[in-house]
Order: C-alpha cells, then sequence, then structure tokens
C-alpha cells in the first residue's frame, strides 16, 4: 500500500523525466534511451558500492590467516573469540559492516526506482490506452455524423446509434433463435456478435462512407497512422509482450484503465441513476430504489460497452492476434540470470580463503550462503517473468534494458579493478625489487 503510494506520489516526475526524451518519436525507443541515462546517472553510486564491497572481501582475505589463529586459539571462547577478533578489526582499521552500508543503499534505492517507476509506466499505459480510444472515438463521432447529416453532439450521435443498435440486435435475434443445448450466456454473446456485424452493415446513405463498416474502416486507418504506438515486434507497447490481443477488448479496456472509475463513466452513472431514482415517484421503497440502481448501472455498461465497439470494431478485428511473442520476458529472465550470475562470480572471486569468517556466533555458514545466492539466480528471473508477462511491453522494455547495463557495467567496473588491482601489484613487486646496479 505504501509503495502503492509513493509511486503514485512520484509517477508525475518520472513521466516528467522520460517525457525529455519525447523528441524520439517511438515510446519504445524513448524508454530504452531513458533507461540508459539513467543507469550511467546511478553508476557512480553502483561503482563506490562494489568498490566497498571487493576493498572489504580484499580485506577479509588479508586478515583470514590472524583469524584462524584466533579461532585456533579461543576457539573454546566465544567471548574471548569475539573481543580478540574486535581488536584484530580496530587494529587494522577494517569495519565489517563498511560494505553493508553502501550495498543496503544501494539496494533501497534500486527498490525505490524499480517500484515507483512500475506505478508509473503502468499509470502512463493506462492514460495512453484511454487517449487512444479517446481519439479513435473523436475521428467516429465525426465522420458519422457526417454521414448520417446529424450534428456531432453527444446527445445525437447516442440517439442516432441507438436507433441503428435496436434494429441491428432485433434482426440478429429474429433470424438466429437459440439452438438446443445453448446456454443463454452463449446465445446472448453469439447474437451480440452478429449485432455488431449487422450494425456496421448498416447503410449511410452518404456518397462518402456508403455504410457504418466504411467509418470503422476509416478508424483503422487512423490509428494505423495517426495513434498506434508500436515497437519493433510488438504491435502495442502498452500491452504485454505475449498472446495478449494488440488492442484490448471491451473487457480489457475497462480493467487496463479503471474506467469504472474514471469522472466520465461515474458522472453519467450517477446522472442516470438519479434520472431512474426520481422516476419512481416520492417516497420509492429501498427494494425499488435497489432495482432502479442496478438496472440503471447495467444499461450505462452497456452503452459504453457498444459505444467501444461501434467506434473500435475494426481495429479489434485487425489487432485480435497476439501482441508480441514472448521475447522480452525471456531476454529479461535470461539477463537477470546472467547478472546475478556474474555478480556471484565477482563476490566469491576474493573469498577463496575464508571458509570460517562467517561462521562466528551463529552467522551463516558459507554452505547456506551459497545456498541463498543459488537461490536469487533462480527467484529473480522468475520474478521478472511474472513482471513481464504481467504487465505492458513498456515496463518489459524496462526492465531488460535495465538487465542489459546492469550486466555491462558490473564486466567493466569488474576489469577496472582487476587492472588497477594488477598495476598496484606490479609497483610493489617494483619498489621491494633488490637493486644490484650499485
Amino acid at each position: 500500500m505504501l509503495i502503492s503510494q509513493i509511486g503514485g506520489w512520484t509517477a508525475d516526475m518520472w513521466g516528467a523525466l522520460i517525457g525529455l526524451f519525447n523528441f524520439i518519436p517511438s515510446w519504445g525507443w524513448m524508454i530504452i534511451v531513458f533507461t540508459v541515462c539513467l543507469k550511467l546517472v546511478l553508476s557512480p553510486l553502483d561503482f563506490w558500492q562494489k568498490k566497498m564491497a571487493r576493498a572489504s572481501a580484499q580485506k577479509q582475505t588479508i586478515l583470514q590467516p590472524e583469524i584462524a589463529k584466533l579461532q585456533k586459539k579461543f576457539g573454546n571462547n566465544k567471548q574471548m573469540l569475539n573481543q580478540k577478533t574486535m581488536e584484530l578489526y580496530k587494529r587494522e582499521n577494517y569495519n565489517m559492516f563498511g560494505s553493508c552500508i553502501g550495498m543496503l543503499i544501494n539496494m533501497a534505492l534500486t527498490l525505490f526506482i524499480f517500484m515507483t517507476l512500475f506505478y508509473a509506466l503502468i499509470g502512463i499505459g493506462q492514460t495512453q490506452i484511454y487517449n487512444q480510444y479517446d481519439a479513435l472515438r473523436v475521428d467516429y463521432n465525426e465522420k458519422f455524423s457526417q454521414a448520417f447529416a446529424i450534428s456531432n453532439t453527444e446527445t445525437e450521435i447516442a440517439n442516432k446509434e441507438a436507433e441503428i443498435w435496436t434494429a441491428a440486435y432485433n434482426t440478429a435475434e429474429e433470424d438466429n433463435p437459440q439452438t438446443e443445448g445453448e446456454t443463454d450466456a452463449d446465445y446472448e454473446k453469439r447474437i451480440y456478435s452478429i449485432a455488431l456485424q449487422n450494425y456496421a452493415s448498416t447503410s449511410t446513405g452518404s456518397t462518402d462512407f456508403l455504410t457504418i463498416a466504411d467509418i470503422q474502416n476509416d478508424v483503422l486507418n487512423v490509428y494505423n497512422t495517426e495513434v498506434k504506438q508500436s515497437w519493433l515486434w510488438v504491435a502495442n507497447i502498452w500491452r504485454p509482450d505475449t498472446n495478449a490481443s494488440a488492442f484490448p477488448d471491451y473487457s480489457t479496456f475497462v480493467s487496463s484503465v479503471n474506467f469504472y472509475s474514471t469522472t466520465e463513466y461515474t458522472t453519467e452513472l450517477n446522472k442516470q441513476i438519479t434520472d431512474a431514482v426520481e422516476a419512481l415517484g416520492e417516497n420509492p421503497s429501498d427494494a425499488d430504489v435497489t432495482t432502479a440502481t442496478a438496472t440503471a448501472t447495467s444499461q450505462v455498461q452497456k452503452d459504453f460497452e457498444n459505444q467501444y465497439n461501434f467506434v473500435t470494431y475494426s481495429v479489434q478485428n485487425s489487432y485480435s492476434g497476439w501482441n508480441g511473442y514472448f521475447i522480452l520476458t525471456i531476454l529479461a529472465a535470461v539477463i537477470t540470470y546472467f547478472s546475478v550470475t556474474i555478480s556471484q562470480m565477482q563476490s566469491h572471486k576474493k573469498k577463496k580463503d575464508e571458509t570460517q569468517i562467517q561462521t562466528q556466533n551463529g552467522e551463516k555458514s558459507p554452505v547456506d550462503a551459497g545456498k541463498a545466492m543459488k537461490f536469487m539466480k533462480f527467484l529473480l528471473p522468475v520474478l521478472m517473468i511474472i513482471f513481464t508477462i504481467g504487465y505492458n511491453a513498456a515496463f518489459a522494455l524496462y526492465i531488460v534494458t535495465n538487465s542489459i547495463m546492469a550486466t555491462l557495467l558490473s564486466f567493466v567496473f569488474l576489469k577496472f579493478f582487476e587492472k588497477q588491482e594488477k598495476k598496484k601489484t606490479i609497483s610493489i613487486t617494483t619498489k621491494n625489487k633488490p637493486d644490484y646496479s650499485r
């Protein structure tokens, strides 16, 4: 709950930061460039944390022989062993928690960015999906009013649509009776689909758009040329890179944008409920009010569903196939796995001689730590799969790009540390080399 609220507070911030890259025409490339820049900006903190962790591991390796001597001498006296160990750490100016501070700061910041950016991109996706529909609805209403020679107002358009829809639905019922064994729900679904086809084939009497289908096809063209936001193989960046339909049907649209919580819906619903209750007269019973409210709610939802399907009929039919091919999901899991593997290799590189240091005073043994690291190696990729399958491809792009950058930066940091340590070793060797020239 708290993270969700924080995500809401920071959504505008992330939206503004991503908006700095709006000179890039594609939202997909915009998010990729933004993620790369964000990772580069945060890289000094990551570098500092890794440097501290590496220095701590090296110091532990140097102190390991002394620790072993203390364990051998005071192994039967835990209190004295801890005291002598602390004295050794103090004498050698070693803080065993020093690297943990950097790690905790880095982890806290990473988690904060991940969760708030997650909610921000989900919120941006909801807005974009709604705006896409709204743009199509404006175009549809303009052409519909032109085709039927009526004013472009919600009332006149809604009345004309209701007239055509009633005729289309009645014709569907007359021509397609319920078959034996067909449930009422299945029959209603079948009739609704046929009625939409009847609605689309209705003649307009216009030379510009002979049927409503011509209007809907023109809306499809607007979607393809002006509204659609795709990226490479992903047909709609605001839908998951999965077998989900590229363009949402009504139920998916409602859940995706929380439509029943919008001002547009609640305003119309309250109006219809108020009218329905007032029509009951004075002092209606609670049962009548409940029934009138339920009927009005059902009717409002049907009206919005019809309106959505009238506008997007051709778009839904054209984009009913897979939105993607799970490529981002696979990449997120694989790259995260390798990223964790590289991190583990780095953390183990300087710890080969530390076989006892983690077992003091009830701490986890090296075996337990190894098991925990192996568990994380598989847990994190699974979490990435869940995030990329369940949410839009825009967030999946962030995850994949962030994971690639993290892996590349870890590799660069590792090579830099190794190069610096090699120079230091050569310098020390040269300094201590005997001079026989005299």
